[in-house]
């Protein structure tokens, strides 16, 4: 009897005993996630671009997000953050928000490429004092322009900041016309000295309303003339405003 109840109670053991094995991990639990050297790459660039715009981790997804819609679909490639968000804000308030940003923003680029322009400026001045800014054998008499200008073509206008009415003419009329909006249109002051009359000058932009966004794109400059009305015509004085078309290394007096 004795045996047959010890039979019993191993019976019952032994496949207890069976299923005390320890649970193998599977490989997804302890597989640990590995990026290749380009999506590494790829995720640090993203992270980077985020941080130089100063948005957040949310902004920048709702950022992408937006791209892959409408937004990215008729803007251009190179729209900023900013301008997305704001252009699909949710509410007024942060439609605010990134408008404010967005106009700190331009501003202070305004200010780092006026910087930039009169350094320049004064840097060229002082390499090549010497250096006509075109050859006169490539000055051609003066003629009637044509209503457009061709891609790559400026115009150089030559006008003093004070007592001159014709000066005034001149631009308002080069401003309205549209064939010249897009092209860019160099202003140099025959009358002024750096530094002593920027200010002036930028007096003088404000009362002829020019406009702000072409003069960031750079495509209206404000210039001392420096000289340069010299190295062109090689003529201390003349009547002023003059105008000329500047193509490639051509330089051509014109008509208004």
């Amino acid at each position: 009897m004795a045996t047959k109840r010890l039979l019993l109670i191993l019976s019952v053991v032994v496949p207890l005993i069976g299923l005390q094995k320890p649970v193998q991990a599977t490989e997804s639990q302890t597989k640990p996630v590995n990026y290749t050297e380009s999506q590494a790459q790829s995720v640090a660039e993203d992270t980077l671009r985020r941080q130089n715009w100063s948005l957040s981790v949310d902004e920048w997804s709702r950022y992408k997000t937006l791209m892959q819609g409408i937004r990215g679909s008729i803007s251009p490639a190179n729209i900023s953050p900013i301008e997305v968000l704001g252009t699909h804000a949710r509410t007024d308030q942060e439609r605010r928000q990134y408008a404010e940003i967005w106009a700190r923003m331009r501003h202070d680029d305004a200010e780092r490429i006026l910087a930039f322009q009169q350094a320049y400026a004064e840097a060229f001045q002082t390499l090549y004092p010497n250096e006509p800014l075109i050859h006169l054998a490539r000055l051609r008499p003066h003629a009637t322009p044509k209503q457009t200008l061709a891609p790559g073509e400026r115009l150089l206008v030559f006008l003093q900041i004070k007592h001159c009415p014709a000066c005034e003419n001149l631009v308002q009329r080069l401003l309205q016309q549209p064939a010249f909006k897009t092209r860019q249109i160099d202003l140099y002051f025959v009358d002024t000295q750096p530094q002593r009359d920027d200010g002036f000058i930028q007096q003088w932009a404000k009362q002829q309303q020019l406009d702000s966004a072409r003069l960031k794109q750079g495509l209206i400059t404000l210039n001392h003339d420096q000289g340069n009305y010299f190295k062109v015509t090689q003529q201390l004085v003349g009547t002023m405003p003059q105008v000329f078309k500047l193509s490639g290394k051509t330089l051509e007096a014109i008509r208004l």
